[in-house]
């Protein structure tokens, strides 16, 4: 569980930093994505689609992260994205396959 939760935390990490590359090397081929902000994502390619999009149309977006915790089966944590002068919170599910890959992100606000 300790393993997955730095895992999440260098996915976060790479968010912020916009390393679409790293991020690739993240995610399972089958990776889904539901978030109402962004909506629904299914595979690896349609998913840094949309966030290779989402950065350049949002280029200042940042993910402060806390309370990171394993909850039935998947590491959950809380969030507060910051769009230049507004700020949202929400909770995030992130889910790994066997080979630790991350095959399912969801994301609530």
């Amino acid at each position: 569980m300790k393993t997955l939760i730095r895992k999440a935390e260098a996915y976060v990490a790479a968010s912020n930093e916009h390393d679409l590359a790293q991020i690739r090397a993240m995610l399972a081929q089958n990776c889904s994505y539901r978030s109402a902000g962004v909506g629904r994502h299914d595979g690896v390619e349609a998913i840094m689609s949309m966030m290779e999009a989402f950065f350049a149309a949002n280029p200042e977006v940042r993910w402060q992260a806390e309370n990171y915790r394993w909850h039935s089966g998947c590491v959950k944590f809380d969030f507060l994205i910051l769009l230049g002068a507004n700020t949202s919170a929400g909770v995030e599910e992130i889910h790994f396959n066997d080979a630790e890959e991350i095959c399912r992100i969801v994301v609530e606000r």
